[in-house]
């Protein structure tokens, strides 16, 4: 399953160019057509034992109207207590809605993003043991965005509730990120 999603990532980032000549008519301020977002994600890992995952998260966005993107992540989080070593990967797909009339500085968003992921928890109690089991996830929530320039900004925060089905449960937890923005394509918005 992960080389499937790995492999359609892939052929998305693969499309980006043709995303990016799609023809401007005269005089119309068309804003940014891509957008790739990298930083620093937590969430908390709940498999065996409760860890606090660090990692990073990355996504790729295609602006379809100036409200609305479509958007993939990918992320990886890794966290560790009392030798009980979790690792998280999650893929996430689906819309990100923008206000972009609040102020020129600052761009608040909510998203809906549905997909998998995958953990993978060793336990060193009586030689080690690994359980690993993938589930499908969602991540439902928001941020806000501080616009540097028309092509760059600095992701303040993302906080979303973060849902995942692993080992015949639901786990429910938050997912928080922050980063930079750079937006590729187009007058950029301000």
């Amino acid at each position: 399953m992960i080389k499937c999603i790995a492999s359609g990532t892939l052929l998305l980032f693969v499309s980006l160019p043709a995303l990016a000549q799609r023809p401007k008519a005269p005089g119309s301020a068309r804003g940014p057509v891509i957008e790739l977002f990298g930083g620093y994600a937590r969430t908390p890992i709940k498999s065996g034992e409760t860890t606090v995952g660090n990692g990073f998260v990355g996504s790729f966005a295609w602006n379809a109207k100036s409200w609305l993107q479509i958007a993939a992540d990918a992320s990886y989080n890794r966290g560790s207590s009392n030798l009980t070593k979790n690792v998280l990967y999650g893929n996430h797909y689906g819309p990100r809605v923008f206000y972009h009339h609040l102020s020129r500085s600052f761009t608040p968003f909510a998203e809906a993003l549905f997909g998998g992921s995958h953990v993978s928890t060793t336990f060193p109690q009586g030689g080690l043991r690994d359980y690993s089991d993938n589930g499908f996830s969602t991540k439902v929530g928001g941020g806000v965005d501080f616009n540097l320039r028309p092509h760059l900004s600095i992701r303040l925060f993302e906080v979303d509730l973060y849902r995942t089905s692993f080992f015949n449960g639901h786990q429910n937890t938050y997912w928080i990120s922050s980063g930079l923005v750079l937006r590729l394509g187009g007058g950029g918005f301000r």
